[in-house]
């Protein structure tokens, strides 16, 4: 039996190497096919530890059961195991375990994505291999999204039952989130960039320290000596940032400013992509319509063809609320409706 075997060296420190993910993702339709037993979907370290939401390990394997070999310094890190379009969770315990991930299959071929559901300040993840099944070599996927936004896009409190409820590991799901949704029904896969309280210009708290595009240059979000080497390379980016610049109040022109220079870094690093600015719904009445004026103006001021806006409508009572108030499911549907049109126009996907 042929069983794939990851280095073991553990993730303790969660600092970068330099080296990167060792499979990078994306690259348009017509790129070339690479087959790999496991793909890594997302931002992974040499040692493939990780950590921000969402974060993908994809394999096909024959047999009928199939256990993955993980570290998790966390212990409240909920994973969704997907064989098959069929989708159950697992809790990972701390420090290093094998968790059998499925069993009971029928004898033959079987597709299984293991991806993280919360964001990184619940720990990471060191994924050391699969045992008990043989892996089979797949196409890499060719349309890739990456996401870069806040706690809506990590899916905080979208299996809460209502707005009072508080945080938690078990009510966050990236996986429950517009990203996972629109990039599904494009036949795409996904990466988030998205950390709770974090701005463009500044944060919920009005700090403009680890604002999210400090972040974006991290494989580990909360490392910043963990300098991502940009490995993967989107089709489209979705950025859907300024909850939390106007929760303080209006952010006026220095989000606009922080905003287009972001775009300016993004399409230095990636001449191709599309980009797609969208408004929050969490944001109301004055708050959304100033939003909307500011994205404007970013447009105009980048002056780029492949930069486009998607109106996402604020969220309505009637439809619920998850935890603190964010998105429940109802809305995160809502919103990855009105962003898949966007990104087919864009790319004609």
């Amino acid at each position: 039996m042929r069983v794939a075997i990851a280095v073991v060296i553990a993730c303790a420190a969660c600092g970068d190497d330099g080296a990167g993910p060792r499979d990078a993702t994306g690259g348009g339709d017509d790129a070339p096919a690479v087959v790999e037993e496991i793909h890594f979907i997302g931002r992974f370290d040499a040692t493939h530890c990780f950590a921000w939401p969402g974060s993908q390990i994809r394999t096909r394997f024959s047999g009928t059961t199939i256990s993955a070999d993980l570290e998790d310094t966390g212990g409240n890190n909920y994973f969704d195991v997907t064989v098959d379009r069929t989708t159950t969770t697992v809790q990972l315990a701390s420090g290093r375990h094998t968790v059998e991930l499925v069993n009971g299959l029928a004898a033959g071929m079987h597709d299984l994505a293991l991806t993280r559901r919360p964001e990184t300040f619940f720990g990471t993840t060191t994924f050391h291999g699969f045992t008990g099944a043989m892996l089979v070599g797949t196409q890499r996927p060719s349309r890739l999204i990456e996401f870069v936004g806040d706690s809506i896009t990590c899916g905080y409190g979208v299996l809460g039952g209502s707005a009072t409820c508080p945080f938690a590991a078990d009510t966050e799901a990236e996986t429950h989130a517009w990203g996972a949704f629109a990039s599904s029904a494009l036949d795409a896969v996904h990466v988030s960039i998205a950390y709770s309280g974090g701005g463009m210009y500044r944060n919920n708290n009005g700090s403009t320290m680890n604002t999210l595009p400090i972040r974006y240059e991290r494989t580990f979000a909360d490392d910043p000596a963990s300098t991502w080497d940009g490995s993967y390379s989107p089709d489209v980016i979705v950025i859907g940032l300024g909850t939390n610049d106007f929760a303080p109040g209006d952010p006026g022109s220095a989000f606009v400013t922080a905003y287009a220079s972001f775009i300016v870094m993004l399409r230095a690093k990636f001449a191709n992509a599309s980009i797609v600015l969208a408004t929050s719904p969490m944001l109301g009445g004055a708050q959304h319509t100033a939003q909307r004026a500011d994205l404007d103006q970013v447009v105009t001021m980048v002056a780029d063809p492949k930069v486009t806006i998607v109106e996402i409508a604020t969220q309505l009572a009637a439809d619920g609320y998850g935890c603190d108030y964010h998105p429940n499911e109802v809305t995160q549907h809502k919103m990855a409706d009105a962003l898949v049109p966007a990104i087919r126009a864009a790319t004609g996907w």
